[in-house]
């Protein structure tokens, strides 16, 4: 996911899931376009806060910012507008607000293009880790295979322990116009399902794959992701 589209996600959920006017929207949007120049200005950015796609990494840029003495000046006089602006976003990166979410998560779906690639030594597709993060507190640190499933207590998060899983994983994003790395194609699972379907026999992934489809078919499509049960089968089992 590239920041073109977190951006998007961020209004996104201003609008449908904070429910702001169009002029608030813009009060924040407009907050973090300063906060990213300075950013820039000060070599800790190339373009735009949204290019941060790591949770740890936000909280890094976080503290360095309140911490910097022009920048705390700065935003005194703005009435404390710009660490408004930026704790609001941080408070969607981090998914506050998704908490139990998932049944109104349909709301955030909407077609992307697909990111870049990104090449090191190898061939890799840019994802968001913060969306993840964000997907799992929408599900309230449940299964999305089953609620039944117990896993242990996460240190850092202080709930159950989960994982975030693309249904369709992004080695096949070449294949869709759309992008992958969306809400509407990442789970919610237990460690145990989550390596079950990673790397167990396709007649014992056979049910939950059956699951994840019919739960995710149709957000998928609203996602620009069209594809039959046959066809999302034989990507994923």
């Amino acid at each position: 996911m590239n920041e073109d589209l977190m951006k998007a996600y961020y209004v996104r959920y201003l609008k449908e899931i904070r429910k702001f006017s169009d002029s608030s929207v813009k009060h924040y949007q407009d907050a973090l376009n300063y906060i990213s120049k300075y950013l820039v200005r000060k070599n800790k950015l190339q373009s735009s806060v949204y290019e941060i796609q790591d949770i740890d990494e936000l909280e890094v840029v976080k503290s360095a910012l309140y911490s910097d003495i022009e920048f705390m000046a700065l935003d005194k006089r703005g009435h404390q507008m710009y660490t408004a602006g930026f704790n609001n976003y941080y408070r969607f990166a981090n998914g506050d607000d998704f908490r139990n979410l998932h049944d109104s998560m349909k709301v955030m779906d909407i077609e992307l293009p697909v990111a870049d690639v990104q090449t090191k030594n190898v061939k890799l597709r840019k994802r968001s880790s913060i969306i993840k993060l964000q997907s799992i507190e929408a599900a309230g640190y449940v299964c999305e295979v089953s609620a039944a499933h117990v896993t242990f207590t996460s240190q850092k998060s202080g709930h159950p322990y989960m994982e975030g899983h693309h249904a369709l994983s992004m080695k096949y994003q070449d294949r869709f116009s759309r992008s992958l790395d969306v809400y509407a194609n990442i789970i919610c699972l237990c460690p145990v399902c989550h390596r079950l379907l990673h790397y167990g026999i396709p007649s014992e992934k056979e049910k939950v794959v059956e699951k994840i489809y019919y739960d995710r078919s149709e957000r998928l499509a609203i996602s620009g992701i069209r594809l039959s049960k046959s066809e999302f089968e034989s990507l994923t089992l």
